[in-house]
């Protein structure tokens, strides 16, 4: 087996820990008791922080588009039902706090904190 292909085996292997939902030291120790060199771990852990990192920035971007739609929905009801009585309104009072919620995480999902 080639270095290459060994890599990429190892690399294989740690997406599945990912997906199974281990983090990055978990893999680490892993791979360290396989007797895999520094560097490799290191390269690996590395591309699987990338993978981390796209993931949670795609479901932020997710969560911008929900946050903003409960927004808008909330905002055109409550202008529709704006000089009625309706108890309407309080559900579209924690509609919109639900879309701002939802926005505030998805904006902080997408610029990393």
């Amino acid at each position: 087996m080639t270095t290459q292909e060994k890599y990429d085996s190892l690399l294989n292997e740690a997406k599945i820990m990912y997906a199974l939902g281990h983090d990055n030291k978990y893999i680490e120790f892993q791979f360290a008791d396989k007797g895999v060199d520094d560097q490799t771990i290191d390269k690996i852990v590395h591309e699987i922080s990338a993978l981390r990192k796209h993931s949670k920035k795609t479901r932020g971007k997710k969560l911008v588009i929900y946050g903003l739609s409960f927004l808008a929905v909330a905002f055109i009801f409550t202008l529709l039902s704006y000089n009625s009585e309706s108890p309407a309104r309080f559900v579209l009072w924690g509609l919109a706090i639900s879309g701002v919620t939802t926005l505030i995480k998805g904006l902080t999902d997408i610029i990393g904190l």
